[in-house]
């Protein structure tokens, strides 16, 4: 009976040659693209952070319109007057967004911070609940610095809410696109090698 690789296995499958393998310069582009926005957001936080402060509010906009669609369109008027109520709850955050920009990214920023301090208290209550298994540290240093990061955000307000959101989404976009650029090279690396051993049997 043949030995097959891990490489060999993937390419024994049906069609995998053709589908899956070729997903990897998709990878690779949108894990780059992500990677240029990430570093512009964290070079240009005001500018990122009053960017998502806007896109939010036009999704709360557009979230407003279309409960009001739907609620006359059901057709039915049991319950119509708390679907418009929250339609209308949507529609007027979303223009108070628009309207006052900056104290709509303060809000936000105030919101993140409580976020922060909340998970880092659960996390740290957590980790203590866990310890002694080994890691319980890990989970301890994750709370902790999320606290840490909600009190850098309290003690530098309003002065963090002209940046803070920026600067953690430009982060997390230059993570996530490096590591799906690192996931695609490897992908293709794979194919590479599945080629040559192909191409020697």
């Amino acid at each position: 009976m043949k030995d097959f690789t891990n490489i060999e296995q993937i390419g024994s499958v049906p069609g995998i040659q053709d589908t899956d393998f070729k997903i990897w310069r998709w990878l690779l582009w949108t894990g780059t693209i992500m990677i240029i926005l990430g570093l512009a957001a964290i070079f240009l936080p005001f500018v990122a952070t009053m960017t998502i402060e806007a896109l939010l509010a036009i999704i709360l906009l557009v979230a407003g319109i279309t409960q009001v669609v739907h609620a006359f369109k059901s057709q039915q008027t049991k319950g119509m007057a708390l679907r418009l109520l929250g339609a209308a709850l949507y529609g007027l955050v979303g223009i108070l967004l628009l309207a006052f920009p900056l104290r709509g990214v303060l809000t936000l920023t105030l919101l993140l911070a409580v976020m922060f301090a909340i998970v880092g208290a659960f996390k740290i209550a957590l980790a203590l609940s866990l310890r002694p298994f080994p890691s319980w540290g890990w989970l301890m240093i994750s709370g902790l610095v999320a606290v840490f990061l909600s009190a850098v955000i309290w003690i530098g307000l309003p002065g963090t809410a002209t940046w803070m959101i920026g600067l953690l989404v430009g982060i997390e976009l230059l993570l996530s696109g490096w590591s799906m650029v690192v996931f695609a090279l490897s992908v293709r690396k794979n194919q590479a090698t599945l080629s040559r051993e192909t191409e020697s049997t």
